[in-house]
Parts: C-alpha cells; structure tokens; sequence
C-alpha cells in the first residue's frame, strides 16, 4: 500500500503515530521524513527538491511527471479551509499545486480537519469536498 501525507502538521501528528509497518509512504514533508526516516520497514519516498523552510515542504517543478509514475492508494492530507460551497483552500499555492494533484492521482482521500476550519478560505484552491472520499473531523455531523 502506497500513502501520501501532505506537509501540515496534522499529518506531522499523525506521522509520529504510525507503527513500522511494511507500507511506502511518499511526502513534500521535511519533518515527516525526518520522523518517518527512523522507521526500518516503512519506505520512504520523498518529492525532493528546495526546502521551502516557512512551510516545511520540499518544492520540486517536475513534481507533476514524478507523481505520474507513483500509484497512490490514500492521500491523506488537512487544509486552511473548507468555505461554504464545499471548496478545499491552502494557505500558499505551492501546497495547493501538490495536494490537487495527489487529490486527483489518489484511489482514496482521507481529509483530517478540526472545526476551526470550517467557513474559511485560504489563498489557493485544492479542490472540493466532493472530491475527498473520507473526512475526519471533530465538527458536529449537519
């Protein structure tokens, strides 16, 4: 199984918490590859490029040609928001480039997003809810 894990700190947080288990993981994280680099069994791909130190991510111009080899499973990935037509926004559109995309490559999504991201927007749409297969959030159920 492949994931991918966006560069927030909610897939940080939850990155810390995988097991080393025989899967591949590929992300634009710094901080998670770092965490992820320390376990034997999980493979590790990494989009390289320029660090990008604000956000923590890597920046890589043929990041489109390189994902066109990946075959992705589940992206799992946070926004700065979710507006009140259903649009996923980020707060920069380096991140947003990376997460539409893998949005769209992925077989499955698994959107984690808290409450407080709700009726917001960002600087650069990803996508829509529609698009996200799974969410989960601490949000009361409408």
């Amino acid at each position: 199984m492949t994931i991918a894990l966006d560069a927030s700190s909610t897939c940080w947080y939850l990155a810390r918490q995988l097991p080393d288990i025989p899967i591949q993981v590929f992300t634009n994280s710094h901080p998670i590859c770092q965490e992820l680099g320390k376990r034997e069994r999980i493979a590790l791909i990494s989009s390289g490029g320029q660090l990008e130190r604000k956000y923590g991510c890597y920046v890589n111009p043929s990041l489109i040609s390189q994902l066109k080899s990946l075959d992705i499973d589940l992206f799992i990935f946070s926004c700065e928001g979710i507006d009140g037509g259903g649009d996923l926004w980020d707060s920069n559109a380096i991140n947003a480039d990376f997460k539409s995309i893998l949005l769209r490559r992925a077989s499955q999504s698994l959107l984690l997003i808290d409450k407080s991201k709700f009726n917001r927007s960002g600087e650069a749409r990803i996508g829509h809810l529609d698009d996200v297969t799974h969410i989960v959030s601490d949000a009361p159920q409408s």
